[in-house]
């Protein structure tokens, strides 16, 4: 229904862009599906707790627009609902100097028809693009005529933030957008990291808030596969598996974290549920433990906040893993479906992935073990790979995203 009013009042819309004033540091923010998670919500927090400009968060989502109400000011929150709501909504982004978003498609509704160098759209990115694994170029279209959209999207914005140098060659050729739009400045969800990294025991604390039931224990295994893509542009894949190996044996497993006085976290990727307690059925077969926990988003939205409380993160593909680079902790690689993964590959997955890849379950708990034993193996090549993905690691890449705001 509002695809259909802004298309026909596009023209009005496209004059009203050109003369009405923006407010300044009015900044406003949305990400995928309206939650409330990833980079724009770092973001939105720490200009909120700077006193910097007028952030306000918009969602069409009633449950995350009450949430958000309770744990701030509701002047800082917008529900866009019905006709007066998207009237509302029109008018706000009409007068905002800045707008946050994490995807290409965030604001395109009314960005399509507003595209002004007075408004910067900066795109602060779901998660760190890594050399050897995710690719997002317009190639991966099967066409260039399903290509141009997506083009025109991009085309559209005024910076995406970057973690390194590397990232920004790498993005700029993939997206076929001008490289004077990549600025490495650093990602808002690995401040998180950064500044808690001092802070294990609270975060444990929270961790132990988080858990039912309960359990003690000293190490914290987090299982964090990325999704497996499906859809109109790219043939359909199974979901993400966990354990994908023809030996498991759950009992072996069990007795492993058991004589660890360890925890394991499972974790679906957000492309994989709907944040709710259904996501578990992927993995309700392997939660007959009382060590092993479903730790998806509808227990907790970013799990940036608990990795330096992690002492091995299990992945494939995921950005997480550069991101837990920061901790400089183990990480156990199971690319089982390294040569159907259609996402692409950018980089030799090898050579670019500091921790031992596995596709047996007995070899994953042989290394598994290991790295709890010696945390310190392949600690030389985290630390040459995190130096190389993270250009900054102050813990200010918000201040000066703030700076893109203002300049």
């Amino acid at each position: 229904m509002f695809k259909s009013f802004i298309l026909i009042f596009s023209p009005i819309v496209y004059l009203m862009n050109k003369i009405i004033p923006l407010v300044k540091g009015k900044t406003l923010f949305f990400s995928k599906g309206g939650q409330f998670s990833g980079n724009p919500k770092c973001f939105f927090k720490y200009m909120l707790d700077k006193k910097q400009g007028f952030p306000l968060w918009i969602t069409d989502s009633t449950q995350v627009y009450n949430d958000l109400c309770t744990e701030f000011s509701r002047k800082h929150v917008f529900l866009r609902k019905g006709f007066i709501g998207n009237i509302r909504y029109i008018y706000h982004y009409l007068t905002s100097s800045a707008v946050i978003i994490r995807g290409s498609k965030d604001f395109w509704d009314i960005l399509q028809y507003t595209k002004t160098k007075r408004r910067k759209v900066i795109n602060l990115g779901h998660g760190i693009l890594v050399p050897g694994t995710k690719k997002t170029g317009i190639e991966i279209r099967p066409s260039k005529k399903a290509a141009k959209p997506e083009l025109k999207r991009r085309k559209a914005t005024t910076y995406y933030t970057m973690c390194s140098d590397i990232e920004k060659y790498i993005r700029s050729a993939a997206y076929y957008v001008n490289i004077h739009k990549f600025v490495v400045v650093g990602s808002p969800r690995t401040d998180i990291i950064i500044h808690n990294l001092d802070k294990k025991q609270e975060v444990i604390k929270l961790l132990n808030n988080l858990l039912k039931p309960q359990v003690n224990f000293n190490k914290v295994i987090l299982y964090a596969p990325t999704h497996r893509d499906a859809g109109r542009w790219r043939d359909s894949l199974h979901p993400s598996e966990f354990f994908p190996f023809q030996d498991f044996e759950m009992k072996t497993l069990s007795k492993f974290l058991e004589d660890n006085n360890s925890i394991m976290l499972l974790r679906t990727h957000d492309q994989e549920n709907k944040f709710g307690s259904k996501d578990k059925s992927q993995i309700d077969s392997i939660i007959d433990s009382k060590r092993i926990f479903y730790f998806s988003h509808s227990v907790l939205m970013d799990v940036n906040e608990i990795l330096p409380a992690v002492d091995l993160l299990i992945s494939d593909y995921s950005s997480l893993a550069v991101d837990f680079l920061l901790c400089n902790k183990p990480i156990i690689y199971i690319p089982y479906d390294l040569g159907e993964y259609h996402r692409g590959i950018i980089l030799d997955f090898y050579r670019w992935t500091p921790g031992v890849k596995v596709l047996k379950f007995k070899e994953f708990i042989n290394i598994a073990q290991e790295y709890l034993d010696h945390p310190e193996k392949d600690s030389a090549e985290r630390e040459r790979l995190k130096e190389m993905f993270h250009q900054y690691q102050d813990g200010k890449s918000c201040d000066r995203i703030l700076e893109l705001i203002k300049d």
